[in-house]
């Protein structure tokens, strides 16, 4: 049996409650000693209600309370009272004596009364209904919103890949490696150092060009390594003076993370930090525990001129981390005069 769709449990919903505020009166009927009412005038009675209820939630309520003419909704709502009592005198002074033989539930031989209760029910039903317009609107308002904040991640991520596919295609990463490879080959015999380096930075190119599943994340283990690449081509690169002490506590393995954002504060250590003070080693320290991990770094600040870095940015990063790990991430960020800490707690 194929299950019901959205409509149809909407369908079923209303019909639920209607016939619970149906049985609601009838109990109260029974427990009071009253007799039941005529089928047939329950039976208009009940089409009176849903009338108003869903003309005022569905129509009314949309066209005028919504957009702001306070005026015009009052009046529709006037106009709405009349006619019920209208409709409602014409059925049990006219059609109603005619089809039942039996006392009406609204007689209309009380001119006053029936008005009262006329004005009772109606206004007791618009009420209801009020309140199932307002809640409607609410609901497709906060649909609305989620829909529109679904929306802008989507074009956030859009222009974040877009960022990332216009930069990749200024390198032809054909040609990139090929030289590289053959730079390797003709330094290799000259200085195993040095050739190192150049396989070293084909390795890093390679990563930033390459990597990047179906969602857009790698394995954590090549973030890790392509950090400890980055930290090995920069000692070959001064010689093995920089102080820095890299830790790596937790199972890095089988956990998935958003390519180059781990990079991008280690980056940012080598463009302002003293690296080459013992006494104040560059820290980067990177746990993870269930699923949880946590990046600390802390540099001390250089005093000369700082290094270009051509890494894609704090801001950036921010972007990508809000666009794939929204309320699932913190960062920390502490730039005092003489020292510079980022810590990143990042929800995988």
């Amino acid at each position: 049996m194929p299950l019901p769709t959205a409509r149809a449990k909407t369908v079923l919903l209303h019909l639920g409650v209607w016939l619970a505020y149906y049985f609601y009166e009838v109990g109260f009927i029974v427990l009071t000693g009253m007799k039941l009412p005529n089928q047939w005038d329950t039976s208009l009675n009940w089409a009176l209600y849903a009338l108003v209820v869903y003309g005022n939630a569905l129509w009314l309520f949309p066209r005028f309370f919504v957009p702001r003419r306070y005026l015009a909704y009052v009046g529709a709502l006037g106009a709405v009272l009349l006619a019920y009592i209208a409709i409602k005198f014409c059925l049990n002074a006219y059609l109603l004596p005619r089809i039942i033989d039996a006392k009406l539930v609204m007689p209309t031989d009380n001119l006053r009364m029936f008005l009262a209760t006329s004005y009772f029910r109606v206004t007791t039903f618009l009420g209801y209904s009020m309140v199932y317009a307002y809640a409607r609107h609410a609901i497709g308002l906060q649909k609305q919103l989620r829909e529109q904040e679904h929306q802008l991640r989507l074009q956030e991520r859009s222009l974040l890949e877009a960022d990332i596919a216009f930069l990749k295609s200024q390198i032809n990463p054909h040609f990139l490696f090929n030289a590289l490879n053959f730079l390797y080959s003709q330094v290799y015999p000259l200085s195993e150092p040095t050739a190192k380096s150049v396989l070293l930075l084909s390795d890093i190119m390679r990563y930033a060009l390459n990597e990047g599943g179906e969602q857009g994340k790698v394995m954590l283990e090549k973030e890790v390594q392509h950090l400890r690449n980055y930290l090995a081509l920069n000692q070959l690169r001064f010689g093995n003076n920089l102080q820095v002490e890299f830790e790596v506590a937790g199972n890095t393995q089988y956990l998935m993370i958003l390519p180059l954002v781990l990079i991008t504060f280690v980056e940012n250590c080598f463009k302002h930090g003293e690296l080459f003070d013992a006494r104040n080693p560059l820290l980067l320290r990177l746990t993870v525990r269930d699923n949880e991990l946590e990046l600390y770094t802390r540099n001390r600040k250089r005093t000369g001129p700082v290094e270009h870095s051509t890494g894609i940015g704090l801001d950036n990063t921010r972007r990508r981390l809000d666009a794939v790990y929204a309320n699932r991430y913190r960062l920390a960020i502490a730039d005092e005069p003489d020292s510079y800490t980022a810590h990143l707690h990042l929800s995988l």
